[in-house]
């Protein structure tokens, strides 16, 4: 019968560290198969209780990758023992990598992905390549200079990942390398602005993806022989940053009503997409993009404009105020509504309009949803450039955007004191907690107030005018006693 053990190889890796061993003894032979845990220093190593001490920041994970190493061992001789067969330590070397799966990160990660295209939510998908990415990168040393370097689209982009070549198993995904990771991100460029670092809540994001995806590959795989008993994740943090969310006044969103733009100019329809959206309460601008004359209706004489949100799935059923219906009149007929966008943004032939509902929408191919959402994206873009330009015009200096209106939205409904419950449900959060933390970013008035407070002069204010009238009447003794009493 064979023993088993486990030592510590002192000669050390490329990358210096020092990998643990597995022994198998049997007859004062051994034999030894390398594992996938790697020691930054010898000294992490206890040899009397062969495992690694507390010392190391992932012990718990490492250790536990030993335990079940020593008991695939064990298994593998009651196979051999139960098939009649000796229970040498070649056969169970043999019967241990016979037995042993591989799991890779990397390639189940992939296999995810392509199922969540053939979906059809290439929103997520391309979240999902942008994390990938740059996993691949620092998995294998792409330093943050080298990754300026590199193609950020297209085919070069993909020629470059081919001869990527190292892979990421599930085992190696620890504490240790999720902080390496986070630490690389720190020191990339941002994409959109190369001469500044990955904004924090961008690497957030990143690790929100990475999360997500580890989880479901530890869930699916479990069948097949993956067993994770620690999750590097419940041990790890990565803060965000509170952003200013800019918004504008009800003054601004005056002057930009104001502005004479001629009709029929695109500078005008990204105007009154925006005030449109405003006096939506906050529409989106992907939703905004895609309504259509039969998402307005009229319910007990009030119009109203009725259509499901892209990002949560949740209807919305909406009052459409004078203003928002004064825009409508440069773009539709009321009395005759059809099934064409509202606004002139999208083409009615294009392969995706003859999805009209949103329960159409999902029953399109993916390729074809993948084609709607990028033409979505463009004409986002597109408004928002003509939106910086008409910020400019009305002398609002201030970035503004499509988004911006539903801060805007946001921001004045809670000056006024609406209701929370009704804010929410404007906005389409699926909880009040969200709207909290959505209108917390905007609550500066409160603060300012309990800043005059704490600062204000808490003397007592004098009337100097009355103070005079009465001293006027008081004889030169009684002054005179006044201002001793006074001097006292």
């Amino acid at each position: 019968m064979a023993t088993y053990n486990f030592e510590l190889n002192h000669k050390p890796t490329k990358k210096g560290g020092f990998l643990v061993l597995f022994r198998i003894t049997e007859h004062k032979k051994h034999r030894r198969i390398r594992t996938n845990v790697e020691l930054a220093s010898p000294n992490l190593w206890n040899p009397v209780k062969q495992e690694v001490r507390k010392s190391d920041p992932d012990f718990k994970v490492k250790n536990e990758a030993l335990r079940r190493i020593r008991e695939e061992a064990m298994k593998a001789e009651e196979t051999l023992i139960s098939r009649d067969k000796k229970a040498t330590s070649q056969n169970v070397m043999a019967t241990i990598r016979a037995g042993r799966r591989v799991f890779s990160f990397f390639d189940f990660t992939m296999v995810y992905m392509q199922r969540t295209l053939d979906a059809g939510e290439y929103r997520t998908y391309t979240k999902y390549v942008t994390f990938l990415n740059k996993l691949r990168y620092f998995v294998n040393g792409i330093s943050p200079e080298q990754v300026r370097k590199i193609p950020s689209r297209g085919k070069a982009l993909e020629e470059y990942l081919k001869g990527l070549k190292k892979d990421l198993l599930f085992e190696e995904i620890n504490l240790a390398f999720l902080n390496r990771f986070k630490a690389y991100l720190k020191k990339l460029p941002n994409t959109r602005k190369p001469e500044l670092m990955l904004h924090q809540n961008s690497i957030s994001k990143i690790f929100d993806n990475f999360k997500s995806l580890y989880h479901k590959g530890v869930v699916e795989l479990r069948d097949e022989g993956l067993s994770i008993s620690v999750n590097p994740f419940d041990d790890f943090e990565c803060e965000t940053i509170d952003t200013n969310k800019e918004k504008l006044t009800m003054k601004e969103i005056e002057a930009l009503k104001a502005l004479d733009l001629p009709r029929g100019s695109m500078i005008r329809l990204a105007r009154n997409c925006f005030l449109f959206s405003f006096y939506c309460a906050g529409m989106r601008a992907g939703d905004l993009i895609q309504l259509r004359g039969t998402n307005i209706v009229r319910e007990q004489g009030e119009w109203r404009v009725q259509y499901r949100m892209d990002k949560t799935s949740l209807m919305k059923n909406v009052l459409l105020l004078p203003e928002a219906q004064e825009i409508l009149h440069e773009y539709i007929d009321l009395e005759y509504r059809t099934n064409a966008y509202i606004f002139p943004l999208l083409d009615n032939d294009a392969p995706f309009a003859r999805a009209c509902s949103w329960e159409e929408k999902e029953q399109l191919p993916s390729e074809v949803r993948k084609l709607l959402l990028q033409h979505v994206n463009s004409k986002n873009s597109l408004l928002n450039k003509y939106l910086n330009k008409l910020a400019g015009m009305a002398g609002i200096e201030k970035k503004v955007s499509m988004h911006i209106a539903r801060h805007s939205f946001a921001n004045i409904a809670r000056q006024k004191h609406a209701n929370m419950y009704d804010i929410s449900k404007s906005l389409g959060h699926s909880s009040l907690n969200i709207t909290q933390k959505y209108l917390s970013k905007f609550d500066t008035a409160s603060q300012d107030e309990t800043m005059r407070y704490v600062f204000e002069d808490t003397k007592p204010k004098v009337d100097e005018a009355a103070l005079l009238e009465q001293l006027s009447g008081l004889t030169k003794e009684q002054l005179a006693s006044l201002i001793a009493k006074v001097k006292k």
